[in-house]
């Protein structure tokens, strides 16, 4: 698993790109634990190069969102493909989190 991050404005963008699974999972938290001590109000997650999310990468992305949460914070998700979409909403997520299907469109929907 691979994360890449950059701003987009006021939103801190990360790039994924791999499988979030228990092998990565990890690496990931440790990762998303170091950029909410940033305190980043508006996070973006672009799952656009992720190929799979098994549930352990599920608790990862969830972590993040209390992280955030504790902070006044946001996390959206851009950008999956259908079968993380899938996983995603079976599991509840997209009632705790935004789901949105590009990059700009998670940007705009904060303005």
């Amino acid at each position: 698993m691979e994360i890449a991050a950059r701003h987009h404005d006021d939103v801190l963008a990360l790039d994924m790109a791999g499988r979030l699974d228990a092998s990565t999972a990890g690496k990931v938290h440790d990762t998303f634990v170091n950029f909410a001590k940033t305190q980043p109000k508006k996070v973006m997650l672009n799952l656009d190069q992720v190929a799979y999310v098994s549930s352990a990468g599920l608790r990862v992305i969830l972590t993040l969102v209390k992280l955030l949460q504790s902070s006044k914070g946001e996390l959206k998700i851009c950008a999956a493909n259908d079968d993380v979409k899938a996983v995603l909403q079976t599991s509840g997520f997209n009632s705790l989190i935004k789901l949105v299907d590009d990059e700009g469109s998670a940007v705009a929907s904060w303005s």
